[in-house]
C-alpha cells in the first residue's frame, strides 16, 4: 500500500488502541477510588469476585481458560474482575448468537437439502462413522458423496486454477476471509471480481474487521460498492461500545457458482503465495471441492450474511438442481471411490468445542498414525493428553511446526509443551525454510481434516472457524504425503534442544498460565 494509504490505517489503530486502554484505566482508578473512601464498595467488589469465581467453577469451559481467570480475580480482585467483565464474559454475544440461531431456525429445511450419505459411512467404517455422526449432530452439517477433491500443498499453487474458475462464474461469487491485504495477490483476485460484477455475477465477500484492521481502509464497504461488490465487515471493532474484540471470523474460502469452493489456511495477502518473504517460506495448504460439498460451504456463508446483513438471501435461489441430483446419484453409487466430504463450521457460541473434539476423537480412533500440521501448539491438557495415550498405545503421533515464528511469544508458548508431549511418545518437528501456517490432521489412509482451526484457544474456543473433513477420499494419501515431504526439511526435536534454566522454567509455566489469554 502507499504511504497516504497507510497512515489512517495506522491512526485508526492507534486511537482503537488508546481508546480501550483509557477505558480500562478509567474503570480502574474510578473502582480504586471509590474503595479507598467507601468500605460498603470494598466488600461488594470482593463479593462480586468471589460469585465470578464460583460462576467460573461451574461453567463447562475448558478447566485451563477457567484456571488463568480463577487466578486473575483472585489475585486482583478489582482488576481481575473488570476485566473479565470487559473480556472473558460472553454475555455480549448474546446478539450475535440470537441472530444467528434465527438464521438456523427459519432455514433448517434448506440446512438438510443434499442427501446426507452419514448412513453410508457409518455402514463402511462404525468408528470413523461416529465421528461425522458427532458432526452431523452439533455443527449440523451432512456428510456428503460425490466431490472431487484437489490438494494444494502452498498458497501460490492455487492461483492459476482460482483465477480460471473466478473468471468462469457465471452465477455468484461468495468470498469469506480473516485476513485480506493490498497487494499482488489481491490484485489478481480482486481485478476478476469487479470484472465478474460488471458482467452482473452476484459477488459478495465477508472479511473479518480486526483481521483487516491496518490492512484495508475503514470505508472498503463504500469502496466496494462503487464495483457492484457486496461486502460485509464482521465483527466491527468500535472501542467502549464493543465487547466481542475475541469473537473474530477466522474463516476463509471461496465459492464459485456453488459448484467450486477453495477452503484452508490461505488469506488473501502476498505472503500466502511468497510473493513477499515474511518469516522465512511460508508454508500453507489449501483444497479445491467441486461437487455436492459446496453446499455446506454455501450454507456457512448465507447464514452469517443474513445474520447481520439487512436485506436478506434466499437459500432457494443458491440451490443447483444439478448438485442436488448429482448428490442423490452419489448415495447410491455402492462403488463409492470418490469418498465422502463434510465441510462444517465451528462456532464460539455454541458452547460445543467442535474442533477440540474432532482432534480428539481421530487420535481415540487411530490405528497406524496420526500427523498433525499446526501453527500454534497452546492446547488443553484433554488434548495432551489425547495425543499421548495414542502414543502410548503403539500409534505414530508426530507434530510438525514452524521453524521459523511469526509471534515469538507465541512461539515459546508452543514448545513449552514439546517436554510431556516427547515424553508420552509424541514426535515433534520444526518445518526449517519458515513459517508452517498449515492446519491440518490426517490418519490412517482413511481420514483427513484440512481447515482453519489452529491448536490453540482462539480457534479452539473464541473464533469462527471452518474445516472439512475428508473421508476415505484418494486425496487422503496426498495430505499424508505432503507431510512426510516437508518433515524431509524439518529438524526433529530432541530433549537436547529443551533445556531450560530455573528462570526459564518460571516463565514458561507463567506463559501456560496466560494461554488462554493469547
Amino acid at each position: 500500500m502507499k504511504s497516504n494509504e497507510t497512515r489512517p490505517l495506522i491512526f485508526r489503530l492507534i486511537v482503537i488502541a488508546l481508546l480501550t486502554i483509557l477505558q480500562v484505566i478509567w474503570m480502574i482508578m474510578l473502582v480504586n477510588g471509590l474503595i479507598r473512601y467507601n468500605m460498603l464498595l470494598n466488600v461488594l467488589i470482593t463479593i462480586l469476585s468471589m460469585l465470578i469465581i464460583l460462576y467460573l467453577l461451574d461453567r463447562n469451559d475448558s478447566p485451563a481458560y477457567r484456571l488463568s481467570w480463577i487466578i486473575l480475580v483472585a489475585l486482583f480482585p478489582v482488576f481481575g474482575t473488570l476485566f473479565y467483565l470487559y473480556a472473558g464474559n460472553k454475555r455480549p454475544l448474546a446478539d450475535m448468537t440470537e441472530r444467528i440461531d434465527r438464521q438456523h431456525r427459519h432455514h433448517k429445511r434448506d440446512l438438510e437439502t443434499m442427501p446426507n450419505a452419514l448412513d453410508q459411512l457409518i455402514q463402511k467404517d462404525q468408528r470413523i462413522g461416529s465421528i461425522a455422526k458427532y458432526v452431523n449432530n452439533y455443527a449440523k452439517f451432512p456428510v456428503l458423496a460425490g466431490s472431487e477433491v484437489k490438494y494444494y500443498p502452498n498458497g501460490e499453487a492455487i492461483m492459476d486454477d482460482l483465477i480460471r474458475d473466478l473468471e468462469a462464474a457465471e452465477s455468484h461469487i461468495f468470498l469469506e476471509f480473516f485476513i485480506v491485504e493490498y497487494g499482488e495477490m489481491y490484485t489478481q483476485i480482486f481485478d476478476v471480481l469487479k470484472r465478474k460484477a460488471s458482467e452482473g455475477v452476484e459477488v459478495r465477500f465477508i472479511y473479518d474487521d480486526f483481521g483487516c484492521l491496518l490492512r484495508l481502509p475503514e470505508n472498503y464497504v463504500e469502496q466496494m460498492a462503487e464495483y457492484g461488490i457486496k461486502a460485509l465487515k464482521f465483527n466491527p471493532v468500535r472501542p467502549i461500545v464493543s465487547l466481542v474484540y475475541n469473537t473474530r471470523d477466522h474463516r476463509k474460502y471461496i465459492i464459485i457458482d456453488g459448484k467450486v469452493a477453495y477452503t484452508g489456511g490461505v488469506n488473501i495477502a502476498d505472503e500466502y503465495i511468497n510473493v513477499k518473504e515474511r518469516f522465512g517460506y511460508w508454508k500453507d495448504s489449501m483444497i479445491r471441492i467441486e461437487g455436492t460439498a459446496t453446499w455446506n460451504l454455501t450454507q456457512m456463508f448465507l447464514i452469517v450474511w443474513n445474520a447481520f446483513e439487512e436485506s436478506e438471501l434466499d437459500f432457494s435461489l443458491f440451490t443447483d438442481e444439478e448438485m442436488l441430483e448429482q448428490g442423490k446419484k452419489a448415495l447410491n453409487d455402492l462403488d463409492n471411490k470418490k469418498g465422502y466430504l463434510q465441510p462444517f463450521n465451528d462456532s464460539p457460541l455454541d458452547g460445543e468445542p467442535i474442533g477440540e473434539n474432532i482432534y480428539r476423537e481421530i487420535l481415540n480412533s487411530a490405528e497406524k498414525y496420526v500427523y498433525i500440521f499446526t501453527p500454534y501448539l497452546v492446547i488443553s491438557y484433554e488434548l495432551q493428553t489425547a495425543m499421548t495415550l495414542a502414543a502410548k498405545r503403539g500409534i505414530d503421533v508426530r507434530l510438525m511446526t514452524p521453524g521459523i515464528p511469526d509471534k515469538k511469544m507465541v512461539y515459546r508458548m508452543t514448545r513449552s509443551y514439546y517436554r510431556p508431549l516427547m515424553e508420552g511418545g509424541v514426535k515433534i518437528y520444526e518445518y526449517t525454510p519458515g513459517f508452517l501456517h498449515a492446519k491440518s490432521i490426517v490418519s490412517d489412509d482413511r481420514i483427513a481434516m484440512v481447515g482453519t482451526i489452529n491448536l490453540d484457544y482462539r480457534s479452539l474456543y473464541l473464533h469462527f472457524e471452518t474445516a472439512t473433513l475428508i473421508y476415505y477420499h484418494p486425496v487422503v494419501k496426498r495430505i499424508q504425503a505432503d507431510f512426510l515431504q516437508a518433515q524431509t526439511k524439518s529438524r526433529m526435536i530432541r530433549h537436547k534442544h529443551l533445556r531450560r534454566t530455573f528462570v526459564g522454567r518460571v516463565i514458561d509455566a507463567l506463559l501456560r498460565l496466560l494461554a488462554p489469554f493469547v
